[in-house]
């Protein structure tokens, strides 16, 4: 599997649904939110972008156990929902591998199996570590990436949607839409360190420059308000980091949102919004 090593494979995770018996074996693309049971909302981030998670699952307690998945997290966010009692927060991940229903590994019959987990990964995200010796987790590794290589190759198809457009700096935090009687509302919990963002606004205001870095438009001069947004450069689903001032822009509503819009397929530079903020003036 290209940019993925079975030396990558270092967590387990117990997964469930009550209502059908069967988690997520109904995906249609690539990344999706996998849920964290509430008393466990404190090991959702724990997992590393880099490291790939092993989900396992049965549909109740006399039936055998099955692997269904190999993922990995996408961001270093948590993202909470209020339409799943118990288990309202979540982390979006992609699939590396994936069974499918018709497809499912016998859990039994694999190394781990043999194990004795006493619940261990029962919802979080459990380092193979933690649970057997590092000789052990180098022939689970090797098991699990021989036996999940059949499904590499899913057939899930990319996101219709970005998620990054999900994950913005400053945009509303709350969505809401309307299905049938239903109604749900999400939000993400950002984990990013707000001083920076404080900071780089605040030079802004002392220095009096307190506008977009694209369209030019000022707040300060329109409104009387010091108000701006800030944009990350480098989008935070793309994986820890450290982030430095110059890495965070001052944009105005309008230019955050574009940025975070697939504009022809893809996510626009400030260049190229700037550009085309240009060129559209320069025609008008």
């Amino acid at each position: 599997m290209e940019n993925f090593f079975l030396k990558d494979v270092s967590r387990i995770k117990n997964i469930t649904n009550g209502d059908t018996g069967r988690a997520y074996l109904d995906l249609r693309e690539t990344e999706f939110i996998l849920h964290f049971p509430d008393k466990r909302k404190s090991s959702i981030l724990e997992a590393t972008t880099d490291e790939i998670v092993i989900l396992y699952q049965r549909a109740s307690k006399s039936e055998p156990r099955f692997l269904t998945h190999l993922v990995r997290a996408i961001d270093n966010e948590i993202i909470e929902e209020n339409n799943r009692d118990n288990f309202r927060f979540g982390r979006i991940f992609e699939v590396i591998a994936y069974t499918g229903e018709d497809n499912k590994i016998s859990f039994e019959q694999t190394i781990l199996g043999k194990l004795d987990f006493r619940n261990r990964g029962w919802g979080n995200a459990e380092s193979l570590t933690s649970i057997t010796d590092f000789e052990t987790v180098n022939k689970i590794q090797k098991e699990i990436w021989d036996l999940f290589k059949p499904y590499f190759n899913h057939k899930l198809k990319k996101n219709l949607r970005g998620y990054a457009a999900f994950f913005n700096d400053e945009l509303e935090q709350d969505f809401g839409s309307n299905e049938g009687k239903e109604f749900f509302a999400k939000h993400r919990i950002r984990e990013r360190d707000s001083t920076l963002t404080f900071k780089k606004k605040q030079i802004a205001i002392e220095s009096g420059n307190l506008e977009c870095e694209i369209c030019k438009f000022s707040f300060q001069d329109i409104y009387e308000q010091d108000y701006i947004e800030c944009h990350h450069k480098i989008p935070i689903f793309k994986g820890e980091r450290v982030t430095k001032l110059e890495d965070l822009a001052l944009v105005c509503s309008n230019c955050h949102r574009m940025l975070h819009r697939r504009i022809e397929g893809d996510f626009l530079s400030m260049k190229q919004l700037s550009d085309r903020i240009k060129a559209r003036h320069n025609i008008l």
